[in-house]
């Protein structure tokens, strides 16, 4: 019998989210900048913004569902920190990145056709060139595409690589990206934390 061990947890939406026009309106709004391959907001807090109040909602609801699901011990919160927009045309692409000083990140597909999301396991038997990368198994695989269907948000430990290569469609991929840290109080005795200052805005001292 193969077993796993030190699964990766990734997580797919159940529902999707439903878009308003006064959503979308906004999200088109903002003001881009060029990245490597693609473009993103100058603004990497538009979680902030009166028109994102129901969306952040929505997907603080389901960053909770997720972490639950995990076990996430008593006390423990979860702070969205950066949040911003990206915009890729086409013949362009998202380079290879994790996402540094976050434990969760998300990406939740907004429009354009389909167009994966690759992660990377940098971990795998990538050194070895018998086994089937293309047609492989959790086990050996070195890549996981996940499509993106507007609407679905994925959560995804921030250490993992992830990429969007070269897109050929005719109309613009449009996605939200945020970042997750933990707050709240957790842990036991000499290894327990109160973090609950990153929320009060007090600092250190």
């Amino acid at each position: 019998m193969i077993e796993s061990i030190f699964a990766t947890p990734l997580y797919k939406s159940d529902g999707y989210y439903s878009f308003s026009d006064k959503e979308l309106k906004f999200l088109k709004s903002l003001e881009m900048m060029s990245n490597r391959g693609n473009e993103v907001t100058k603004d990497k807090h538009i979680f902030e913004h009166e028109e994102m109040a129901q969306l952040k909602k929505w997907c603080e609801k389901n960053l909770n569902y997720f972490m639950e699901n995990l076990g996430k011990m008593k006390g423990a919160e979860f702070y969205i920190t950066q949040s911003w927009f990206n915009k890729t045309t086409p013949h362009k692409h998202h380079h290879s990145h994790m996402h540094p000083n976050s434990i969760i990140s998300a990406v939740l597909y907004v429009e354009g056709p389909q167009c994966p999301t690759f992660f990377y396991n940098r971990d795998s038997f990538n050194n070895f060139t018998f086994f089937d990368k293309i047609n492989g198994n959790p086990f050996t695989a070195n890549k996981v595409g996940v499509v993106n269907e507007p609407g679905r948000l994925v959560l995804f430990p921030s250490y993992l690589y992830h990429r969007v290569l070269m897109y050929h469609g005719k109309s613009i991929r449009r996605s939200l990206s945020f970042n997750i840290v933990p707050t709240g109080s957790y842990g036991n005795g000499d290894s327990s934390y109160d973090t609950s200052w990153v929320m009060s805005g007090k600092g250190f001292g």
